[in-house]
C-alpha cells in the first residue's frame, strides 16, 4: 500500500467536501488533541498592588444551590434528552460520513443531501452497532466493581483482597478500552460499507485483521504518527488563542477585579468554542476519511492501483 497516498487522498476528499466536517461533528468523530479556553485583556496596564487583594465571599453559594436544586434536576433531565437525541443523530451522521467518503473516493459525485439519505438508510444497523459498542465498554466496568463489592461483604480481609485485585483489573480495562476504540474503526466500516450486521461487523473486522494484519498495523502506526504531529500543531494554535485569556485572568485575579472575569469569558469563549469545533471537526473528518480510504484498500491483492480522480 502507498501509505502516503492515503494521507493525501483523505486530505483532498475533506478539502473538496467541507460539509464532511459537519457530519464528523454530528457523528462524534472529533479530534481531542488540542484544547480551548477563553478570555481577553480588559484594557489598562498590568499592575500589581502593594496590598494583597481581598478574596471573594463564597458563603452564599450553598444556600443559592439549595434554593435551585429543582432547577438543576430539570437541567440534568434536559441534558439527558439532548444527549440521547445527539446519540441518535450520530447514528445517521456516522453512516452518512463513511458512505459519502467511500463514494467520493470511488469517483462518484455526492451532495450533503445524498450523504444524509445514506445515513438514514443505515440508521437501524448503525444504531444496533453503537449500542453493542456501548455494552462492550460498560459491561467490563461491572466486572471491575465485583472485587470491591464481594470484598465488602467479606469484611475487612475481603475488602483488602478486593483492593489488591482492583489495580490489575483497571490496567486490563484500560488496554481493553484502547483496543476496542481502535478496533471499532474497522468494525464500523464493515457495518457501513460492507452491509454487515452489528455482531457480524465485529467478526468481519477480526477476520480482516488476521488476513491483512501487516497493512492494518502499518496504517495504524502511520495514523498515530500523523495524529501526534497534528496534536502538536493544534496545541500551538490553542496556546496562542488561550494566551490573552490567561493574561487577563491572571491580571484580574492579582488585582482583585473578580467581576471582570465574567466579562473576559463572555468576550472570548464564543470565539474559542467556534475555533475548537471547526478544528476538531476538520481533523476528525480527516481521520474518518483516512480510515475509510484505507479500509477500501486493505483487501486489494498486490500493489494498490492509483485511485480514480475525485469528483468536483
Amino acid at each position: 500500500m502507498r501509505y502516503e497516498n492515503l494521507l493525501t487522498r483523505s486530505f483532498q476528499i475533506v478539502r473538496r467536501k467541507p460539509w464532511l466536517w459537519l457530519l464528523a461533528l454530528l457523528a462524534g468523530e472529533t479530534w481531542s488533541g488540542g484544547g480551548g479556553g477563553g478570555g481577553s485583556s480588559l484594557g489598562g496596564s498590568f499592575q500589581v498592588r502593594s496590598s494583597p487583594p481581598s478574596a471573594p465571599d463564597f458563603g452564599w453559594v450553598p444556600h443559592w444551590l439549595a434554593d435551585r436544586a429543582l432547577l438543576f434536576v430539570e437541567i440534568a433531565a434536559v441534558l439527558l434528552v439532548l444527549e440521547l437525541a445527539w446519540f441518535l443523530v450520530s447514528c445517521i451522521a456516522s453512516g452518512a460520513l463513511l458512505g459519502a467518503v467511500a463514494r467520493v473516493d470511488a469517483g462518484e459525485p455526492i451532495s450533503f443531501g445524498g450523504a444524509w439519505r445514506i445515513g438514514i438508510g443505515l440508521f437501524r444497523r448503525v444504531l444496533a452497532f453503537k449500542l453493542l459498542v456501548v455494552v462492550a465498554f460498560l459491561l467490563p466496568l461491572l466486572v471491575l466493581a465485583l472485587p470491591l463489592l464481594l470484598g465488602s461483604l467479606g469484611g475487612s480481609r475481603g475488602l483488602l483482597v478486593g483492593l489488591v485485585l482492583e489495580p490489575p483489573l483497571l490496567l486490563a480495562y484500560f488496554f481493553w478500552a484502547a483496543f476496542l476504540q481502535w478496533f471499532v474503526q474497522l468494525a464500523l466500516r464493515a457495518c457501513v460499507l460492507d452491509g454487515r450486521g452489528a455482531v457480524a461487523a465485529f467478526g468481519a473486522a477480526w477476520a480482516l485483521l488476521k488476513r491483512r494484519f501487516h497493512r492494518v498495523a502499518m496504517t495504524t502506526l502511520v495514523f498515530i504518527g500523523v495524529g501526534f504531529g497534528i496534536g502538536i500543531l493544534t496545541g500551538i494554535v490553542f496556546s496562542l488563542l488561550e494566551a490573552p485569556l490567561l493574561a487577563s485572568v491572571f491580571a484580574a485575579a492579582t488585582e482583585g477585579r473578580w467581576n471582570d472575569l465574567a466579562g473576559a469569558l463572555l468576550l472570548w469563549l464564543p470565539l474559542l468554542v467556534l475555533v475548537t469545533l471547526a478544528l476538531s471537526s476538520a481533523v476528525g473528518a480527516y481521520f474518518a476519511a483516512a480510515w475509510t480510504v484505507a479500509y477500501r484498500r486493505f483487501d486489494v491483492e498486490g500493489e494498490v492501483p492509483e485511485a480514480l480522480p475525485l469528483p468536483a
